[in-house]
């Protein structure tokens, strides 16, 4: 797992292991958005996945898929999805992280301004607490590229003003 990403999420575990739970439903919120053309739009992910449908968000009901990783799906309508599941064991403790986060990004040549309307998470700790926590509104610039590797595959690279990379490669059935 990419350092820079490892870091982000254990942002979201330490959030998440601290409390805290609301109701499904979220409202959906109006936030800027353009349209995004075919080379970025589409569903992105790094790991092993197996599925992103891992939360219902009409419920509030959390899924157990296989795998960990990332991914990031870009709306060519300009909304966006992102999530996370990230499982870490210490001695007989079993930690599981899952996260999603929905929003609406703005495009501008190679800048990317993206606008969370929210993020949630939960934790699941065999030897400990269990967590969900939610976060509102916040926005992000990054720049973003797609490189294609020497198999032929796409990579969105997606970095942040503070240096951070972020790297999913297109997502194919």
């Amino acid at each position: 797992m990419d350092i820079k990403n490892f870091s982000k999420v254990l942002g979201l575990v330490f959030t998440a292991a601290c409390g805290g739970s609301t109701g499904a439903g979220e409202p959906e919120l109006e936030t800027p958005r353009s349209a995004l053309p075919p080379e970025l739009a589409g569903e992105w992910f790094t790991g092993t996945l197996s599925s992103i449908q891992y939360y219902d968000q009409t419920t509030g009901v959390w899924q157990d898929p296989s795998g960990e990783g990332f991914y990031f799906v870009l709306g060519a309508d300009g909304s966006y999805e992102t999530g996370a599941v990230i499982d870490s064991t210490v001695g007989n403790c079993r930690m599981r992280l899952l996260g999603k986060e929905i929003g609406t990004v703005t495009l501008d040549g190679a800048d990317l301004t993206v606008y969370r309307h929210w993020v949630k998470t939960h934790v699941a700790n065999s030897c400990g607490n269990d967590g969900e926590r939610t976060q509102g509104q916040a926005t992000r610039a990054v720049s973003w590229g797609i490189e294609t590797d020497d198999s032929g595959l796409d990579w969105l690279v997606m970095t942040g003003d503070d240096g951070s990379v972020e790297r999913y490669r297109r997502w194919t059935n």
